[in-house]
């Protein structure tokens, strides 16, 4: 026999004020920590993509301070200025190769196409932060995935014209920022 039902809403109404009234709430309940929600966030982006490395996305979150007292709007914030930080390191790596070659030659020419779609997607990004902060994510979704292609389309130009792409290292780390960050946006 089941107990009656205001016995039921008594236990409820006591376990939900109990936290409030007890001297150590965090014996009673564990509350969510940052790491927490960083450490799911990140693998519910990884368990559904797997060009998300779970290791970095953790890393970078939690190396913003803000990212302790953020939520997943708060989350994908921070990832996508990460992302925004990435490409302004490209954009001026970039510029500082470029002004070390020879004008009309096929790398320099590949360097100018390079910080063409760094600045468009420094545009895209702006777009993303903006539509992030207002809450129109399939607009973020939209302008980080254009965001996304930046790094490969500029190490195709150089592998088109049979050159080494530069700052191979700084462009998969950007690439792999804006799929996390993309990720993110994607859960909300």
């Amino acid at each position: 026999m089941s107990p009656p039902p205001c016995y039921l809403f008594l236990l409820s109404l006591a376990l939900l004020l109990l936290p409030s009234s007890a001297q150590s709430s965090s014996t009673i309940i564990r509350l969510r920590s940052a790491n927490d929600i960083i450490a799911e966030t990140c693998e519910r982006c990884s368990s559904t993509n797997p060009n998300v490395d779970n290791a970095l996305c953790i890393s970078s979150l939690s190396a913003d301070p803000s990212a302790r007292d953020a939520d997943l709007h708060g989350l994908a914030m921070i990832s996508a200025k990460l992302v925004r930080a990435g490409v302004a390191g490209m954009d001026t790596g970039m510029s500082e190769l470029r002004g070390k070659e020879a004008a009309g030659s096929p790398r320099r020419s590949c360097l100018n196409a390079c910080i063409g779609l760094f600045h468009d997607a420094m545009v895209d990004l702006d777009d993303a932060i903006a539509a992030i902060d207002g809450r129109t994510y399939d607009d973020a979704k939209t302008k980080m995935s254009a965001t996304t292609d930046a790094p490969v389309t500029c190490s195709d130009e150089f592998k088109e014209q049979g050159l080494p792409p530069p700052m191979e290292a700084e462009s998969r780390r950007l690439f792999q920022q804006a799929v996390i960050s993309l990720a993110i946006i994607s859960l909300l």
